[in-house]
């Protein structure tokens, strides 16, 4: 059996096969912050990763998101902004597009997988969601479901809440 050739660009193989992300490439999630916490759910969201050969995790927080997994495909619709699945282990998958700055992502809606489904099934929904969302991009723009923003806790819109005095 001949020894396979080294992936270039952003891609290793793991032992058991598979493409992972180079850590450098992936902002991995620390202590204390979202999925984080647990071990397990770290793992959930690195084979999820892998599983939708992802570009970037990145850590969220515990309330609205466990974890943002960032894909490489784009949204002409949404000025070219990458596709991305965020996680939250009560509601499952969510499909969502970048937000303008790293706080914020622009929800689409969810994959409706369940809590914590298989990787290979969300990157089976994925897929298919991601596919049928480009072609209605190109065929009928004004059908383009409106995203929701959500802003990371913490980081969101200005407090409108009258000052102290």
């Amino acid at each position: 059996m001949r020894p396979r050739p080294a992936p270039r660009g952003r891609f290793d193989i793991a032992a058991d096969g598979c493409m992972v992300p180079r850590m450098k490439d992936v902002s991995t999630m620390s202590s204390g912050v979202g999925a984080g916490d647990n071990p397990d759910s770290s793992a959930y969201v690195f084979a999820v990763a892998r599983a939708l050969s992802a570009e970037t995790i990145r850590r969220w927080d515990e309330v609205t998101f466990d974890a943002v997994v960032v894909l490489s495909k784009q949204s002409r619709y949404c000025s070219g902004r990458r596709i991305l699945l965020a996680w939250n282990h009560h509601f499952g998958w969510s499909l969502g597009i970048e937000g303008q700055g790293p706080d914020r992502v622009l929800i689409i809606g969810g994959l409706g997988l369940g809590r914590q489904p298989l990787p290979e099934c969300i990157a089976d929904r994925a897929d298919e969601v991601i596919t049928d969302l480009l072609h209605l991009e190109c065929r009928s723009p004004e059908r383009f479901p409106v995203p929701t923003v959500v802003h990371r806790r913490g980081a969101g819109p200005a407090d409108h809440r009258p000052p102290l005095r």
